[in-house]
């Protein structure tokens, strides 16, 4: 063996490549040929969390020297901080491969995914097989991917009920879904009900998605903010808002084909709502108010 040899090559293949929560997927590992000085060999099933987090920077740092500097000649906001992209393997469950006499020649195990896994997307989990073996050389650690699809079936449709963020509720607003829970590519569709509490300004009403990616690291500050609105639904243009007259309007409400299930993993979080807003007609007229109301949704694609 030249004093440079390659190192070996680990094939990790996952089957099936896409499955459900509760179904079993196999991982089968193959090295390109037996690998010794091996101490110890594991495969682990986990996921890779993605999320965001904000970093202070360092005391140290020329950018914090140069931060003082403004400061003291009055051009106060910079800093050596900002909010990062991170990720982290998250293992749900570990297994011994077999390694006889320190020489590993391969090895398999079976997963079941679990009833509460984060469905697969590129903001919150990809989901893998890990094979790390240790030896007296380089350490080998590589990946089989796999992902995991949410139905319908696989999630809960209790979600809880509207939540007022903006505004005096001087109208209160309700929102009657269809259904709350709904597949990536189709429509939300639903009634929203005004309901005055006294003679008010005419309003205009308006609606759309919003997805939320909430990240909450366990060992680092979570980065603020993470929410996107949808394109706005207009339902109404000066809508009177009478004491005693309630107004109900139906909405339809497209999800991108693309978007990440509902998912909630370690690190992060993905939740999706419909946001109602509703504006007062006038000068001296009451705040905005805005509502959001809950949805679960699931993949769109059928799984095979």
């Amino acid at each position: 063996m030249g004093l440079f040899s390659r190192r070996p090559a680990v094939a990790v293949d996952v089957s099936p490549a896409v499955v459900a929560p509760r179904q079993t997927v196999t991982a089968v590992v193959s090295p390109d040929r037996p690998i010794d000085k091996v101490t110890s060999a594991t495969l682990e099933w986990g996921y890779t969390n993605f999320y965001r987090y904000h970093w202070a920077g360092r005391a140290d740092s020329a950018m914090a020297a140069a931060g003082e500097a403004l400061w003291m000649s009055g051009d106060v906001g910079t800093n050596a901080g900002g909010d990062r992209d991170a990720d982290e393997w998250v293992s749900v469950t570990k297994v011994d491969l077999p390694c006889a006499d320190g020489v590993f020649t391969g090895g398999s195990a079976v997963f079941r995914v679990p009833s509460w896994a984060p469905g697969s997307s590129p903001e919150i989990a990809r989901w893998s097989c890990r094979v790390i073996i240790e030896r007296g050389g380089r350490d080998i650690d590589t990946h089989g991917e796999f992902a995991v699809r949410v139905g319908r079936g696989d999630v809960a449709a209790d979600i809880g009920g509207v939540k007022v963020i903006m505004g005096a509720a001087e109208t209160v607003i309700a929102v009657d879904l269809e259904s709350p829970v709904c597949a990536a590519g189709e429509a939300i569709r639903g009634i929203v009900r005004l309901t005055p509490t006294r003679d008010l300004p005419d309003g205009d009403l308006a609606v759309c998605w919003r997805k939320s990616r909430e990240s909450h690291p366990l060992s680092r500050t979570p980065a603020s903010g993470g929410g996107l609105d949808g394109p706005i639904i207009g339902l109404g243009k000066h809508i009177p808002l009478r004491t005693g007259a309630q107004v109900a309007l139906p909405f339809d409400i497209a999800l991108p084909v693309d978007a990440p299930p509902t998912a909630s993993a370690v690190h992060s979080s993905m939740k999706w709502f419909v946001q109602a807003r509703l504006f007062y007609s006038g000068l001296t007229a009451p705040m905005t108010e805005r509502v959001l109301c809950p949805i679960v949704v699931v993949n769109g694609v059928d799984r095979g």
